[in-house]
């Protein structure tokens, strides 16, 4: 069959509409069957029709092989960097069903999809001409991100500035990150890496018997930062194979050159949520006035009990919040200590003693009027909660 924009552009807009019905009321009503039987056989079926109708394409051989290497070096690099990120969080028993059953069932109803999904990705890029690829590429990828971010979702829901900015970090910019490496790897000519990228860092998530309970800004900033870093390894590389670039182009385009930036940029983001023993809090009350203002940052180190001694100031955990408050006596009764805790500016003592379970860390240095923003996306996560918890709709924050 001869490459046609238009027949292109017709079955995009016909997998467009099949994505956006999958995700309404309707077909939720009839989820078992849509799950099982209509998603994945649509998918599967449209990935075999367009094997034999849009026939052979050629593939870039020279690019093939190191697209693939890199590939492989990205999936275990994700699966290594999230296990690790365990050791700066805690580990949780893995919510997928992770016995042989739940494996074939996983790989039927999702694995299915996400390699037919590549397959037809690839065949719909490379069925226009050389000329049209890039914008085709970007059709393509817009409309995989609409289908996967699920955007009908948000008709009728309660949008608030803190879930529209948590959405597009958490859910958004790794689909966008992702779906624009697969289409540069698709019009390079190339399918099987894409495949085994969504295979593999799937599999992970559904055989390991446990899996870190990180943060979801965390778990974003790696599902952003694999695909990102090896779309600019495999640019590089395809650099390097054209002889029309110049030396000044292919060193610019060295991803090596960005990738201390980009970790350090994660490690201040990862430093910011608290993953690591010393973490800010932004102070929201004035309790502590004058020795902390509010939108003060202070510097908190995670200790025990036995780091800390009257006069310091620590944070530790009450019922559903935390408090920074100063040591003014330290007891210790049948081998636990107590405290026993005072805003500076409060006339009395706090009325409930501070166990040794609840400490979090000590006050080790403040930095002035940093936290203000914090706060202010603090108290919109807050409304939005209030929002939710009046109009019966609470939605689980980690999804």
């Amino acid at each position: 069959m001869q490459k046609s924009k238009n027949a292109t552009i017709v079955i995009m807009i016909i997998i467009l509409l099949f994505g956006l019905l999958g995700s309404i009321k309707l077909i939720r009503d009839i989820n078992v069957i849509y799950l099982y039987i209509i998603h994945p056989i649509f998918w599967i079926g449209l990935s075999i029709l367009l094997h034999y109708a849009l026939g052979k394409n050629i593939e870039n051989r020279k690019l093939k092989k190191p697209i693939m290497e890199y590939t492989i070096i990205a999936t275990l690099v994700y699966i290594l960097v999230y296990m690790l990120s365990g050791l700066f969080v805690t580990f949780g028993k893995n919510p997928y069903n992770t016995t042989p059953i739940g494996l074939l069932h996983n790989l039927w109803i999702f694995g299915t999809i996400l390699i037919a999904k590549e397959y037809v990705r690839y065949k719909l890029i490379n069925n226009v001409y050389e000329k049209d690829k890039t914008k085709m590429a970007i059709m393509i990828t817009v409309m995989y991100v609409i289908i996967d971010i699920e955007i009908t979702r948000f008709i009728g829901a309660n949008i608030t500035v803190f879930s529209v900015v948590k959405y597009g970090i958490q859910i958004v910019m790794p689909n966008i990150a992702k779906n624009v490496l697969f289409s540069y790897i698709a019009i390079n000519g190339n399918y099987m890496a894409s495949m085994i990228y969504q295979l593999i860092t799937n599999l992970y998530f559904w055989i390991s018997p446990i899996l870190p309970n990180a943060p979801w800004v965390m778990t974003a900033i790696i599902d952003i930062t694999i695909p990102v870093i090896l779309f600019l390894y495999i640019r590089f590389v395809k650099n390097k194979l054209n002889i029309l670039r110049n030396k000044e182009n292919i060193i610019n385009s060295d991803p090596r050159n960005i990738i201390p930036l980009v970790v350090a940029i994660i490690l201040a983001i990862w430093f910011a949520v608290g993953i690591f023993p010393i973490k800010p809090v932004a102070i929201a009350s004035g309790s502590m006035e004058p020795e902390l203002y509010i939108g003060d940052v202070v510097m908190i180190q995670k200790c025990n009990a036995n780091d800390v001694n009257v006069g310091d100031i620590i944070e530790y955990q009450m019922d559903g919040y935390t408090i920074i408050h100063r040591i003014i006596e330290k007891t210790q009764r049948k081998g636990e200590y107590y405290f026993i805790t005072k805003g500076d500016s409060n006339n009395s003592e706090d009325i409930e003693e501070v166990r040794e379970n609840q400490l979090i860390g000590k006050v080790i240095f403040k930095i002035r009027y940093l936290g203000y923003p914090a706060i202010w996306l603090h108290i919109v996560e807050e409304n939005e909660q209030m929002i939710e918890v009046e109009t019966g709709n609470p939605r689980n924050a980690n999804k």
